[in-house]
């Protein structure tokens, strides 16, 4: 699941891809000839600096690409697609023995996605180099991380979180972080969008999804909190190649936020629930002391809200190890249709609309063909 909608996702078809190695190409030959020919051009020869083939976010995202490829991946062989990396170390190096400012606008890039020993030789060399640099590259430093918004879907399996930039410049751009919480509210996926956060949120609300600003503070709570969970293997479009943009960008934002808090339901407040649908028309077939039990499990599952199941949550639970509890087997038998029963009633009393409430049942009776046919 992704709410993050394709027609505003940058540098993800090949045609740009192409168009950057093409330009990078270009750059080296050009330079092949002005040795040949002993001219040399103006500094600010759009030929000479491979940053003018692109939009400045979009060559971010482009070196968010390379950064990311360029790391150990003991994941690599299973992903579905992977980058041919520009080697960091032959392009420091190359800047040092052969100073020129397409070199050098690249090597400042990397200089601010990178950590570590990379990252000090790129500001080494920097250093060293007295030539020109494209403007909005020497200007990086200065990204005003300005806005943050949430948006939550009405049944409560993802957060998005957008955060509005702005380059010195004025040239804006989104980046939105999809959080998981029915996976330790892991990042599940992450995209720039160039467009302002306010379009970003125009684009992105609906029926079944609020928006609300938040602090920039809990912005970066959540969203490193959601980097250091980031154990499960996922392969998106976008994710994981743009984790060192998000992480600049992240890097930008105020510390001591608070952590996202999943829903604590008060315990009679539970109870006074389960006694409703246990007295229902619906629960009353199943209501012994294992059921209870079992449905009380059943909702502590996932996001932890006894009131709201999508299809996601539902699978879930069907593939969680409830075997391996105290619940008899009998009883563990009537997990479909014990959800299949409560389901449509706690979202009658949450208010969710009727195609969310099919599309989880959906997901129940898929698994009972599933069973049938196995």
């Amino acid at each position: 699941m992704s709410l993050l909608p394709s027609s505003v996702r940058a540098m993800t078809d090949r045609h740009r891809r192409r168009r950057t190695k093409q330009a990078r190409r270009d750059a080296r030959r050009a330079r092949k000839r002005r040795a040949g020919t002993g001219s040399e051009p103006p500094p600010d020869d759009p030929q000479q600096d491979p940053t003018n083939a692109l939009s400045p976010w979009s060559f971010l995202v482009f070196a968010s690409q390379q950064v990311e490829a360029a790391k150990p991946d003991p994941l690599a062989n299973f992903r579905s697609h992977q980058e041919d990396p520009i080697d960091i170390d032959y392009l420091v190096k190359s800047l040092v023995d052969d100073p020129d400012p397409g070199s050098a606008s690249v090597v400042a890039l990397f200089a601010e996605l990178l950590d570590g020993e990379l990252q000090l030789r790129c500001r080494e060399a920097l250093n060293a180099y007295n030539g020109p640099l494209v403007p909005w590259v020497t200007a990086l430093r200065d990204v005003d991380v300005y806005r943050a918004v949430r948006l939550t879907h009405v049944l409560g399996d993802f957060d998005q979180i957008l955060l509005g930039a702005r380059l010195l410049d004025g040239q804006e751009a989104t980046c939105g972080v999809l959080i998981n919480h029915l996976d330790d509210s892991e990042i599940a996926d992450a995209a720039l969008f160039v467009v302002t956060i306010d379009d970003a949120v125009d684009e992105l609300s609906g029926p079944d999804c609020t928006a609300a600003d938040m602090s920039l503070a809990d912005a970066r709570a959540w969203i490193e909190c959601g980097l250091k969970r980031n154990f499960i293997f996922r392969d998106t479009a976008t994710w994981p190649d743009c984790r060192p943009l998000l992480q600049w960008l992240v890097g930008r934002l105020p510390d001591g936020g608070d952590l996202y808090q999943s829903p604590m339901w008060d315990p009679d407040a539970s109870k006074a629930l389960f006694d409703e649908f246990f007295a229902s028309e619906a629960g009353a077939v199943f209501d012994s002391r294992d059921h209870r039990y079992l449905l009380q499990e059943l909702t502590e599952s996932g996001t932890a809200d006894p009131l709201r199941w999508s299809a996601a949550r539902v699978e879930q639970v069907l593939d969680s190890p409830l075997s391996e509890g105290d619940h008899p087997l009998k009883v563990l038998l009537d997990v479909p249709a014990l959800l299949r029963a409560y389901i449509p009633f706690a979202h009658e009393r949450s208010g969710i609309r009727e195609g969310l409430t099919a599309r989880a049942l959906a997901a129940l009776d898929w698994r009972d063909v599933g069973a049938r046919s196995a």
